[in-house]
């Protein structure tokens, strides 16, 4: 009878441990997928500028949503742009996305 409490009272303390555990790695886990390769994003609008995109030279201007005129969309995304929009003003002007 005695040995019976003492492996309940064992059963416990197991149980225990590994709520603990699934805690630790549940927290892990949370954490982890916080810091993503994705903390270069700056909002819905902007991430880190890319210099290995190559582009071609072809004139497509487009106000991106920096509010600046890239010569075509390829070298709006290698400025760090996410989203952008034709429009008919000059390269290196300012526009309003």
């Amino acid at each position: 009878m005695k040995l019976d409490f003492f492996k309940n009272k064992y059963k416990h303390l197991l149980a225990i441990g590994l709520v603990k555990k699934l805690i630790l790695i549940l927290l892990f886990i949370l954490l982890d997928s916080c810091a993503t390769k994705d903390d270069d994003i700056l909002g819905d609008c902007f991430v880190s500028p890319n210099p290995e995109i190559i582009c071609t030279e072809e004139y497509k201007p487009v106000c991106a949503c920096n509010n600046l005129v890239y010569s075509n969309s390829c070298k709006a995304e290698k400025a760090g742009n996410r989203k952008w929009k034709l429009t008919n003003k000059d390269s290196g002007e300012e526009c309003s996305y």
